[in-house]
C-alpha cells in the first residue's frame, strides 16, 4: 500500500475514547490530526502519547479526509457548527469543496440531534455519517464497534468508512431498506438504555439482598436481647 493511499483523519477530541481510537489509527500508519484549543494538560498528554498532530480547525478541514467527532454529547452540535463555519472559505459557489471531506458524528446523541447535525452539511459536498460507538476505548486486545449509517444516497461513503477497518477500527455498517441517518444513534441509545437498566436491576437485587441480610441480622440480635431479658426476669423472680 502506498503512503498516498493511507487516509488522513482528524479525531476531536483527545479524551479517553478519542485518544485511544487515534492511537489505533497512528499505529496503522495513519496521519491523525486533532485540535487542542481549550483542552486540559491531561488531554494534551493523551494526544501526544497517541501520536496526534495538534492543528487549528482551519487546517483540519484543509488537510483531513475524515473528521471523527468523539466528544461529550453536549459539545457535538457546536463542534459541527465550527467545522461547517471553517469550510465556508473552502466551498465554492456550487457548494463543493476542492477536496473530499467526510464528517462522522460518533457521539452518544439522540437520533433527533444527529439529524440536526447532518442538516448543517446539507447542500454541500461534505458527506455525513451517523456513527455510534458501542464499547469502551480500544486496547491492545479489545475493539469497540463503530455502528454506522448514512443517507441512502451516500452508501458508497458508508462502504469507504467500513474500509477503515484495515486501519484498526471495527466498523459495522447498518444497511438495508429504511436504513438512514439516526439509526446508528438510535442503536447506541438503545444499548446504553439496556446496559444502564441491567446495571440498575442488578444493583437493586444486590441492595435487596443486603437489606434482607441486614434485617435477618437485626432479627437475630433482637431475639438474643429478648432472651437475655427473659432470663434476667426469671433470676429476679427466684430471688
Amino acid at each position: 500500500m502506498s503512503t498516498a493511499a493511507i487516509p488522513r483523519i482528524a479525531v476531536v477530541a483527545a479524551g479517553a475514547m478519542g485518544s485511544a481510537v487515534a492511537k489505533r489509527l497512528t499505529k496503522a500508519g495513519c496521519t491523525v490530526y486533532t485540535n487542542m484549543d481549550g483542552r486540559s494538560d491531561a488531554s494534551r498528554q493523551r494526544a501526544l502519547d497517541a501520536g496526534m498532530i495538534d492543528v487549528p480547525l482551519s487546517d483540519i478541514v484543509r488537510k483531513a479526509s475524515w473528521i471523527l467527532s468523539i466528544l461529550p454529547p453536549r459539545d457535538a452540535f457546536s463542534f459541527a457548527e465550527k467545522i461547517r463555519a471553517e469550510t465556508n472559505s473552502l466551498i465554492g459557489d456550487n457548494g463543493h469543496l476542492t477536496e473530499s471531506l467526510v464528517f462522522a458524528d460518533c457521539n452518544a446523541v439522540s437520533p433527533a440531534t444527529v439529524k440536526r447535525i447532518a442538516g448543517l452539511f446539507e447542500s454541500t459536498s461534505i458527506k455525513f455519517i451517523d456513527a455510534g460507538i458501542i464499547g469502551g476505548p480500544p486496547t491492545e486486545n479489545y475493539n469497540p464497534t463503530f455502528y454506522a449509517s448514512v443517507d441512502p444516497k451516500d452508501e458508497k461513503v458508508l462502504d469507504e468508512f467500513t474500509a477503515l477497518s484495515k486501519y484498526g477500527l471495527k466498523v459495522a455498517p447498518l444497511k438495508g431498506e429504511g436504513a438512514g441517518i439516526g439509526d446508528a444513534s438510535a442503536l447506541k441509545m438503545s444499548y446504553a438504555g439496556i446496559s444502564k437498566g441491567t446495571t440498575g436491576l442488578l444493583t437493586a437485587m444486590v441492595l435487596g439482598e443486603f437489606c434482607t441480610f441486614g434485617l435477618q441480622i437485626y432479627e437475630i440480635a433482637d431475639h438474643g436481647e429478648q432472651l437475655r431479658m427473659r432470663r434476667r426476669r426469671q433470676r429476679l423472680m427466684r430471688c
